[in-house]
Formats: C-alpha cells, structure tokens, sequence
C-alpha cells in the first residue's frame, strides 16, 4: 500500500515503521497537514491534523467513515496499521459513523 504525506509519496509499499513516522511527523508540520494510507482510489485510510488535534476517515470500497473521537497519535497508527494488515479490529475498536460527501 501506498503512504501519502502531505502530497508526496514516502513509501510506495508501507511498512508499520513508516506509518509510525508519518503520523507523528503531522504535528510537527502543522495544521492541515495529512497522511494517506491507500489501497486504492475506493479504498484507503487518512488522517489530517488541524486545530491541536487528528482526525481520521477511511474508505471502504466506496463508503466513507469517519471517527470523531479525540484521538492520539498512537490511536491513529494503531487504525493505520489495522487497515495495512486487513484486520478487522479497524472496524471494532473505533466509532465511525457515515460520512455523506
């Protein structure tokens, strides 16, 4: 899978290393910075940081989460590495709810 920071991509093929680097670097670049973990254009996972906080959607063969919650960094790499695995935890261990776009 494909790792998007910012634009640019960082990792052609993630590892759980780089999730962890890219994710944690998102405060340190500012607000609106983001990360991308794509499988395809119908399926990927994303995080944004904005006003002190992260926020996180995914995208399941067309339909968009999102989880509202507040989140910590190791929250969001523990979703990014779930959606790297195909582990069904992404689903179970956060509250999404349906994003209309």
């Amino acid at each position: 899978m494909k790792l998007i920071v910012n634009d640019n991509v960082v990792a052609p093929a993630a590892t759980v290393g780089d999730l962890g680097e890219a994710i944690r670097g998102l405060r340190a670049a500012g607000d609106d910075s983001f990360a991308v973990l794509s499988m395809s254009e119908s399926s990927f996972i994303q995080s944004v940081y904005a006003d002190g906080g992260l926020g996180l959607e995914y995208k399941n063969n067309g339909e968009l989460f999102g989880c509202y919650d507040e989140l910590t960094d190791d929250r969001v790499i523990a979703a990014f590495t779930y959606f790297l695995n195909h582990d069904d935890r992404l689903r179970s261990e956060f509250n999404w709810e349906s994003v209309k776009y």
